[in-house]
């Protein structure tokens, strides 16, 4: 019985970090950022999202440099999660002759990442897309082919997802550097399934992202 109890306190005080870690990873308000952004073009309708901003002191030029230039391998805590989704390991190619150490940049993301490169807007916005059945002991991803062709998708019991990184210039030297993803579900399966598994990851979803800008943001700020 003690260990039962025991057991019992663990996963209370799991719940209730995870609650705590919904709260700390909330999503931003960003009402105050431009509604012309391409990432609405590619998913103008939703079943989820999340967005995070934050402010730079540095140019937007600076800013959209440092998201080429960024690697999300430097980040003990983004390789970490990424480990456990499986996408850090496959952005290796796990060649043991290889010393080269892990990246996990934008290049890296759209070419063996999983990702494709929607659109991208020079010093203002890059629009990823993803697609598959994440919440899987085996994730299935969608290996799309072009912009029109994760458009179009709509085969039932997937999940499409848009993810933009937005900087927008303000009048006092710096700018703002936003995200936000949104998730669309294709089917009740797909929807059922997704809400389960998008209640679970999202904390730590929005601390990747957090995590993101963070390293934009002290990069572009190295540059100025």
């Amino acid at each position: 019985m003690k260990i039962i109890g025991i057991i019992g306190i663990f996963i209370i005080a799991g719940f209730l970090m995870h609650l705590f870690f919904h709260w700390l990873f909330r999503s931003a308000d960003l009402s105050g950022t431009s509604q012309n952004k391409r990432l609405y073009a590619y998913m103008p309708v939703y079943d989820s999202d999340e967005r995070h901003k934050i402010t730079v002191k540095a140019s937007p030029e600076k800013i959209f440099e440092a998201i080429h230039r960024f690697d999300m391998g430097d980040s003990s805590i983004v390789k970490f999660f990424l480990f456990l989704r499986g996408l850090f390991s496959r952005s290796s190619d796990n060649n043991p002759d290889n010393p080269e150490p892990l990246k996990f940049s934008l290049e890296k993301m759209t070419t063996s990442g999983g990702m494709i490169l929607l659109e991208e807007i020079e010093n203002k916005e890059v629009v990823l897309g993803l697609g598959g059945q994440f919440w899987k002991i085996k994730p299935t991803e969608i290996h799309f082919t072009g912009m029109n062709d994760f458009v179009n998708f709509n085969q039932t019991d997937n999940v499409k997802v848009a993810w933009n990184l937005y900087i927008e210039e303000g009048e006092d030297g710096t700018a703002s550097l936003s995200t936000e993803t949104r998730n669309l579900c294709l089917g009740q399966k797909a929807k059922s399934a997704f809400r389960i598994y998008w209640w679970i990851i999202r904390p730590y979803s929005g601390w990747i992202r957090v995590a993101i800008l963070k390293m934009i943001k002290a990069q572009a700020e190295k540059m100025t």
